[in-house]
């Protein structure tokens, strides 16, 4: 089971939450679950990778907003919310993120100190040529003892990935930078 998560967390990989949908728990345990962390209007989990891939319709029914996503990932770091060892594994393994580190990451990599631990989701690109979804949710933390959360969800975006993370990056430096001449001021 840890592999598979670590899997699931590091890479995205469908593959692996796939199984775990099949073997573990199902997608209405997965939404309620959720639902005792973050509002219910935030987000909807319906279907799965798999039958997404399917019929990329359904993709629509599974969201989540940026706000339920930052304050889940908020929640993740900040509270307990089940077993502490549990947890741990879950925070350690997300600051090891493979995927999309060309988004929020990416400003962020050449400062010294910033540990970033972040969650990436990337839809399909449609038969127009329109990215569904390129997002990423992380929990920030600065070497002056700031940390933030951010989340950057780009959708139904006329253009390519590249194109997209460059968007989600420039964000990320913005905020960045607000925060570090907001801390300089104080």
């Amino acid at each position: 089971v840890r592999d598979l998560l670590r899997y699931t967390l590091t890479q995205s990989d469908n593959n692996a939450s796939n199984l775990m949908f099949k073997d573990m728990v199902n997608v209405a345990q997965t939404d309620s679950f959720i639902a005792t962390l973050i509002p219910r209007s935030s987000f909807q989990i319906a279907y799965t990778e798999e039958e997404m891939s399917a019929d990329h319709n359904k993709a629509y029914s599974n969201y989540t907003s940026p706000l339920g996503a930052a304050m889940l990932m908020n929640r993740l770091f900040t509270e307990g919310l089940i077993d502490d060892e549990k947890q741990s594994f879950i925070k350690n393994t997300l600051k090891e993120c493979k995927t999309g580190v060309d988004r929020i990451a990416a400003p962020l990599l050449d400062k010294e100190g910033v540990v970033i631990a972040h969650k990436t989701g990337s839809g399909y690109v449609n038969e127009n040529g329109v990215l569904a979804a390129h997002n990423d949710v992380a929990y920030i933390c600065l070497p002056n003892n700031i940390s933030y959360t951010l989340a950057v969800f780009v959708k139904d975006f006329k253009g390519n990935e590249s194109q997209a993370s460059q968007y989600v990056a420039h964000i990320s430096a913005v905020v960045y930078s607000l925060l570090m001449q907001t801390s300089v001021k104080s």
